[in-house]
C-alpha cells in the first residue's frame, strides 16, 4: 500500500510503503514516526469545530448515502457507496464537519484540493482532514465508483496526529481492496440497523478500519502469506496424529484444501501429505530414540491404525526399519 501526500503548496511525489505520517507543513515536514496504538474513544458530546464554511455536498438523490439524523452524537456522520458521475453532478470544493475516508474503487476522478486537479487511479483510499477543502469532478461521461465514510475525528493514535487539513493517498491492493470493502459492508449494515448497540459497534468498526490501514502502511499485507506459511506449519506440527489433516487444516486456516495445497507449494515448495510424512519421520526418529518407545506405541501417536502402515511408510521415506532405531535392551 503506497502512498502519496498533498500539502497546501504542491503535490509530493509518491513514498514508499511506511507507517501513516501525518500531512508535510509549509515550513519543513514533520519526520516523525508514528507508533500506531490505540487511545480510548472520546465521548460523542465533545464539541468540535463547526466553522460556517462547512458544508456536507450531497450526491444527487438517486445515488445511494446513508446521512446521520440532525439528533444523532454518533461518531459516524456519513456514508457514501456505489456509481458516482461527477462530470455530470461536481463537488465543490468544500470543509467537512468529519475526517472523511474516500475508496475510489472503479474509474478515475478528478479530485481538487486548493486551486489544483489530481485525477485519482483506482483503487486508491484519500483521507481526508475536517480543514481541507475538496471536491470531485470527471470527465463529461466519466463514472467512478466510490465507498465513503465520514467520522467526528479519529480513534487510532496514528490518525490522530495527522492534521486537520491532511489530504493523503494510498494506492491499495487487490486484496486490501476488497478488505475495505468488507468493512465499508458492515459499516452500512450497522448504520441501518440502528438500535441502542449500534454506537459501541460503529467505535469498533471505525477502530477496524483504522487499524487495519496503519497495518497497510507497514506493509502488513506484504508479509501476511508467510504469517500464513508459519501457522499452518506450526498447527501440523502440534497436529501430526491427525487423520484427515489437510480437511482440518483448511478449517483450522478458513481456507478451502485447494488454498492449503497452493500455500505449501509456495511456501515449502512440496505438497501437503509430503511434509506431514517427513515431520512425522522427523518425530518417530526422536521419538524411537527414546528408550522404552516401542514401534507400536510411536505408530499410534503418530496416528496409524496399524504398526505396519507406520513402519512401510517408514522405511519408504528413510529406505530403513523403525525396529533398527530402537534402542537396545539393556
Amino acid at each position: 500500500m503506497s502512498s502519496v501526500a498533498f500539502d497546501t503548496v504542491s503535490l509530493l511525489e509518491p513514498t514508499p510503503r511506511t507507517h501513516l505520517r501525518p500531512l508535510p507543513s509549509v515550513a519543513a515536514p514533520f519526520e516523525q514516526k508514528i507508533v500506531p496504538t490505540l487511545r480510548p474513544f472520546p465521548h460523542p458530546s465533545r464539541p468540535i469545530d463547526r466553522a460556517p464554511s462547512r458544508t456536507l455536498q450531497l450526491p444527487p438523490g438517486d445515488c445511494a448515502y446513508w446521512r446521520a439524523p440532525a439528533d444523532c452524537e454518533w461518531a459516524l456522520q456519513y456514508l457514501g457507496w456505489g456509481a458516482r458521475n461527477y462530470g455530470v453532478a461536481p463537488i465543490a470544493e468544500t470543509r467537512h464537519e468529519g475526517w472523511v475516508y474516500a475508496l475510489v474503487e472503479a474509474g478515475n476522478p478528478t479530485l481538487l484540493h486548493d486551486g489544483k486537479c489530481q485525477r485519482i487511479e483506482s483503487p486508491s483510499l484519500v483521507i481526508i482532514g475536517p480543514d481541507c477543502a475538496f471536491g470531485w469532478r470527471d470527465q463529461a461521461r466519466g463514472t467512478s465508483r466510490l465507498l465513503v465514510w465520514m467520522w467526528r475525528q479519529p480513534v487510532h493514535a496514528a490518525f490522530g496526529e495527522l492534521r486537520r487539513n491532511a489530504l493523503v493517498r494510498y494506492a491499495l491492493t487487490p486484496g486490501e481492496l476488497e478488505s475495505l470493502r468488507r468493512l465499508h459492508a458492515a459499516t452500512r449494515m450497522e448504520a441501518h440497523r440502528n438500535d441502542a448497540h449500534s454506537p459501541a459497534a460503529l467505535w469498533a468498526l471505525q477502530s477496524l478500519l483504522e487499524t487495519r490501514l496503519v497495518r497497510m502502511t507497514e506493509g502488513w499485507h506484504e508479509n501476511a502469506r508467510q504469517e500464513l506459511g508459519e501457522r499452518a506449519l506450526s498447527w501440523v506440527e502440534s497436529h501430526l496424529a491427525t487423520r484427515q489433516p489437510l480437511a482440518r487444516l483448511a478449517d483450522f486456516l478458513a481456507v478451502s484444501p485447494a488454498t492449503v495445497q497452493r500455500l505449501f507449494r509456495e511456501s515449502f515448495g512440496t505438497t501437503v501429505m509430503k511434509k506431514i510424512a517427513e515431520l512425522r519421520q522427523r518425530e518417530a526418529e526422536r521419538l524411537l530414540a527414546t528408550e522404552g518407545t516401542t514401534v507400536k506405541e510411536v505408530a499410534y501417536r503418530l496416528g496409524y491404525r496399524h504398526p505396519h502402515d507406520f513402519s512401510r511408510a517408514f522405511r519408504k521415506s528413510s529406505g530403513r526399519l523403525p525396529s533398527q532405531l530402537e534402542p537396545p535392551l539393556a
